[in-house]
């Protein structure tokens, strides 16, 4: 293996992890709406992007601000420590509010519906993703490796459940259903975490003070209100849906914009393969990393394009293979906009990681606000008269962050020079 690693690029490896991840959307999903209760789909499909705000408070923003620390560190022995705080400090997270906000969240919104708690399983798993810390040391095959036994796993599930094997019940259905899209991304966190404890066995551990982790939680609070604005930029729209449409409207949104989502995530993906040595090359040359910057946007901006015009003309001909007919229909209308939104998607979190590496993560807050602002005033406006337009809102919110981007990167050449 150590010899693949050293053949395949980067990218290619981020790829073939973002692509077993993305299965359980691509594949199982589809697979169960046309054979699962619509009603129980839109359920799971709903709590799943409330947990997955979760999931972004239990990972606190190491997933950016860990591969700077990384960057910054002196030695194997710092290296090693910046694992070890974002494990520790996550797992606190996760024992604490994210415990306390989960059981709220199931009493206000999911009472009487207990297969909800399964999905207690991704949040321990994403306390323990230590993927970003193999990444930052160009270690790539480990996650993919476990991705892949994940994703053999929920293919299991879902036979056993058309199979009537599992789930004869209601709830014991939905736990089924709930285990069959978390157990790839649980696979990747637990078993991440493992080859990252053996990684650091032998280094010699640093002593820290209680002062020291309330100075990261605090550095980090706005890195990590700016991620939860950047995810409800992208997810709102399946809870403002579900709000104004029925059951089948919504399952057919949830599970189009989880495509869609699950496309950008292997963007984004690729982007965060190529982070930490943007973070080198912010610190070291700043001018090629603004150059490479900006051929990476013209790139996403160009194939969004693309695929926009491919969407209006045969796009609900491609949703065919993906949802039921019937479904097709409800979300033919926002099929071309959600290819403009995923070719600009990128740009929001390219503004998020310039900011963070410029550490200025208070003005992360605020620039990921405004374009959660933009999103929603647009967006809800549009929803009003027919609830799936809420895409427009988030095209808006992109171009906002790409203009804004591209406002900074003149600024900050004009500061360097």
């Amino acid at each position: 293996m150590p010899k693949l690693h050293h053949k395949l690029p980067a990218w290619v490896w981020q790829m073939l992890l973002m692509g077993l991840l993305g299965l359980s959307g691509i594949i199982f999903v589809p697979v169960l709406l046309r054979w699962a209760d619509p009603q129980l789909m839109a359920t799971v499909l709903v709590a799943q992007v409330y947990v997955y705000y979760l999931v972004v408070l239990v990972q606190y923003g190491f997933a950016l601000s860990g591969p700077a620390a990384v960057a910054r560190a002196s030695d194997a022995v710092s290296v090693a420590q910046v694992w070890r705080s974002s494990v520790r400090g996550k797992l606190l997270l996760l024992a604490g509010p994210v415990a306390v906000v989960f059981g709220v969240g199931y009493v206000c919104m999911a009472w009487g519906q207990w297969y909800v708690w399964v999905f207690a399983a991704l949040l321990g798993a994403y306390a323990l993703n230590s993927n970003w810390w193999l990444q930052a040391q160009q270690r790539f095959a480990p996650a993919v490796c476990f991705a892949a036994l994940g994703v053999m796993a929920s293919a299991g599930v879902v036979y056993a459940l058309m199979s009537g094997y599992v789930g004869s019940a209601p709830n014991g259905q939905g736990a089924w259903l709930v285990l069959a899209l978390v157990l790839p991304q649980v696979c990747v966190g637990v078993g991440t975490w493992w080859v990252a404890r053996v990684s650091t066995n032998h280094v010699a551990k640093l002593p820290t003070s209680s002062a020291a982790n309330l100075s990261w939680l605090r550095t980090d609070a706005p890195l990590v209100a700016s991620q939860l604005l950047l995810l409800a930029s992208t997810t709102l729209g399946t809870v403002v849906v579900g709000g104004l449409a029925d059951a089948t409207t919504t399952a057919a949104y949830a599970a189009t914009e989880k495509l869609f989502n699950l496309a950008a995530t292997v963007l984004v993906g690729l982007y965060m393969a190529l982070y930490s040595r943007l973070a080198g090359l912010f610190y070291s040359n700043r001018g090629l990393y603004w150059r490479t910057t900006q051929r990476l946007l013209l790139v996403c901006v160009c194939g969004g394009l693309v695929l926009a015009a491919a969407l209006a003309l045969v796009g609900t001909v491609l949703l065919g293979w993906y949802l039921p007919a019937h479904m097709v229909a409800l979300v033919a209308p926002v099929l071309w906009p959600l290819g403009l939104w995923l070719g600009l998607c990128i740009s929001q979190h390219v503004l998020t990681s310039y900011l963070v590496l410029a550490e200025r993560k208070h003005m992360v807050l605020w620039a990921n606000a405004c374009v959660l602002l933009a999103t929603v005033v647009v967006g809800y406006a549009c929803a009003q008269n027919t609830p799936v337009a809420w895409v427009y809102g988030m095209v808006v919110g992109q171009v906002l962050a790409l203009v804004w981007l591209l406002r900074m990167c003149r600024q900050d050449k004009a500061m360097v020079v």
